[in-house]
C-alpha cells in the first residue's frame, strides 16, 4: 500500500522547516524538494545542465560553479527568470521526489514543497498542510535566518505574496507566528484527527 502523501507548504520564512523537523522527531519521514533541488544543481546533475544550456542565468554561473546566492537574487528580482528557472526544475524534482516515495512503506509521508502553489506541473498530494506567519515576523525570521538586510528580505517575501487562495487550496492552515510549543501542539491535534499519532 502506497503511503499518504501530504504536502507541507506556506510562504517563506513561516516554518515550514520547523513543522517538519516537528514531524521527524515524532518518527515520520519527510522529504525536501529544497534538498533534492540542491542535488540536482550539483555540476553534471539535471537541473545545473539545464539551467546552465538555458543561457538565461549566465550571471550566476562562475567558471563551471553555479552561484546558489547568485542565482537567487537574479529571480527574486525578475519574476519572468522566476517561471523559467520553476519551469527548467520542477519537473525534474518531482520525479526525484517519487522515486523516493516509491520506496517508503510507511502510512504516510510528508513533502516539503516551499513553492508547492506556484507549480505549473502540480504533485499529485492526497492533501495539503499550509503553514503561515505574519509579515513582520517573516521579515524578522528571512533576516535572522539568511543574514540579508531588510529591503532583499522584504523582495524575497513579495515575491510570492502574489499567490492567492493558498488557505482555500490548503487541507490544514498552521499559524506559526507564536512559538514553537502552539506549533507543535496544533500539529499533535491535527495528527491525532487525521489517525497518524
Amino acid at each position: 500500500m502506497s503511503p499518504s502523501k501530504i504536502v507541507i507548504t506556506g510562504t517563506i520564512a513561516s516554518g515550514k522547516s520547523t513543522l517538519c523537523k516537528l514531524l521527524e522527531s515524532k518518527g515520520f519521514i519527510v522529504i525536501s524538494a529544497d534538498e533534492i533541488n540542491k542535488s540536482l544543481l550539483n555540476p553534471g546533475a539535471i537541473n545545473y545542465e539545464s539551467i546552465k544550456k538555458s543561457g538565461e542565468f549566465d550571471k550566476a554561473f562562475i567558471n563551471e560553479s553555479l552561484d546558489k546566492e547568485k542565482l537567487g537574487q537574479i529571480i527574486f528580482s525578475d519574476e519572468n527568470k522566476l517561471k523559467k528557472l520553476n519551469k527548467i526544475t520542477h519537473r525534474n524534482i518531482l520525479n526525484e521526489i517519487n522515486k523516493q516515495i516509491d520506496l517508503i512503506d510507511e502510512k504516510a509521508v510528508f513533502v516539503e514543497i516551499p513553492l508547492y502553489f506556484q507549480m505549473e506541473v502540480k504533485f499529485d498530494a492526497d492533501e495539503v498542510w499550509l503553514v503561515v506567519a505574519d509579515y513582520e515576523t517573516q521579515i524578522k525570521r528571512l533576516m535572522d535566518r539568511d543574514n540579508i538586510n531588510l529591503s532583499y528580505a522584504k523582495a524575497k517575501i513579495e515575491s510570492q505574496r502574489k499567490l492567492i487562495n493558498m488557505k482555500e487550496n490548503s487541507d490544514v492552515v498552521f499559524d506559526n507566528s507564536t512559538s514553537v510549543e502552539n506549533l507543535n501542539e496544533k500539529l499533535e491535534e491535527i495528527l491525532v484527527q487525521k489517525d497518524l499519532l
